[in-house]
């Protein structure tokens, strides 16, 4: 991928080893997408499929970049990526996360803070392989997990930790509630990760644990991953279980998780008392939510393909949906891709949904350029 060097912001020390500069990156993507949605209105019972019309698909971010290193070989760095950083009032006021990150770095080890992953999402591997897609469809099923435990649970900036030595690195994690909220607590992670190289196999291994309360209820996650690499292909496994809640991935559609909010306090499955929605999460009295991910790809030449599949099960019903995509690299940060979600809630239990739809495709197909 190609950076531009802005010169004139550049900041070289000629007296000594200190220095500094300042990359930009980004990337384009042209095409089309398919994206259909469960559409629930208020009071209704049942949903019906919606917006899955073939549109055009257009879509460009860009990233600032900064870096720097001290006469004592002290590193730092910080990032922005202007995508994340919604209409730039998040980024510009300090007590919220607007997209960016910050680092130093030594022989102490990393400490990052802002738009970073929690200790447990350090850990954890992802089973999306090779090839993207341009509306993310391999990500974004229900059926997918993306490691990030209770990471974004409060404001998002989360502070993490990590230490590398030999084989073996170690991270740890917090996240406040920075309004104080009477029977809340704080997010804090441990994460812990070998990689093992079997004479040009290499295998990664990652076990990681977030604790916090929620409405005075232990919402404990932990999980773990196994992952490893040969003649081309990537395999992954990874598996979570999250204590009293359904995590927010795992309702993928907004408007589904709209009327599931409602009726999970009125059917007679979850005492309303007990049922809090935060974060696009369900905080549930009582019942665990576990998910088993599995996935691979394959890059061969300028070709490559990707599956994975992923299954939660919920208090309400098992969730799952499958992903896939192809591509192929046109050399130059230019490359075309192919990307396919399924999302399946058909084994819910809610009252309301039973008559409606419970399953949704989402397409995308076009080009992406890396400047």
């Amino acid at each position: 991928m190609k950076k531009i060097l802005f010169a004139s912001t550049a900041l070289v020390a000629f007296a000594g080893t200190a220095s500094a500069e300042i990359l930009l990156s980004g990337n384009a993507e042209l095409g089309l997408r398919s994206s259909e949605r469960l559409n629930f209105s208020q009071g209704q019972d049942e949903g019906y499929k919606g917006n899955d019309k073939v549109g055009f698909f257009t879509d460009i971010d860009v990233t600032f970049t900064m870096t720097g290193e001290t006469d004592g070989g002290l590193l730092f760095g910080a990032d922005i990526d202007l995508d994340e950083s919604g209409n730039g009032e998040p980024f510009e006021r300090p007590n919220e996360q607007g997209g960016e990150s910050i680092f130093i770095s030594g022989a102490f080890g990393t400490l990052t803070g802002g738009d970073t992953d929690g200790a447990l999402d350090f850990a954890l591997t992802e089973v999306a392989f090779n090839s993207g897609s341009l509306n993310d469809d391999e990500t974004i099923h229900a059926g997918y997990n993306d490691n990030d435990g209770l990471d974004g649970l409060y404001d998002g900036q989360v502070i993490r930790y990590d230490y590398s030595f030999g084989d073996f690195a170690v991270a740890l994690s917090a996240e406040l509630d920075d309004n104080d909220v009477e029977g809340n607590d704080e997010v804090y992670g441990l994460g812990v990760t070998y990689q093992l190289d079997l004479g040009g196999t290499n295998i990664g291994m990652g076990l990681g644990y977030q604790t916090a309360e929620v409405a005075d209820t232990d919402v404990d996650t932990w999980g773990a991953s196994l992952n490893g690499e040969l003649f081309g292909f990537a395999v992954g496994v990874s598996y979570m279980n999250y204590n009293n809640h359904v995590p927010g991935h795992a309702i993928a559609d907004s408007d589904f998780g709209s009327f599931a909010s409602e009726a999970l306090g009125t059917d007679g499955t979850l005492d309303e008392d007990n049922e809090v929605e935060q974060s696009n999460r369900f905080f549930l009295g009582d019942g665990d939510t576990e998910h088993f991910g599995i996935g691979v790809g394959y890059t061969g030449g300028a070709y490559s393909v990707s599956l994975n599949y992923g299954q939660y099960d919920t208090p309400i019903g098992d969730i799952d949906g499958i992903g896939l995509t192809a591509g192929y690299d046109l050399g130059g940060g230019a490359s075309v891709q192919f990307g396919y979600g399924h999302s399946d809630y058909s084994d819910v239990e809610i009252a309301g949904l039973d008559d409606g739809p419970d399953e949704l495709d989402t397409v995308s197909f076009g080009v992406r350029l890396d400047f």
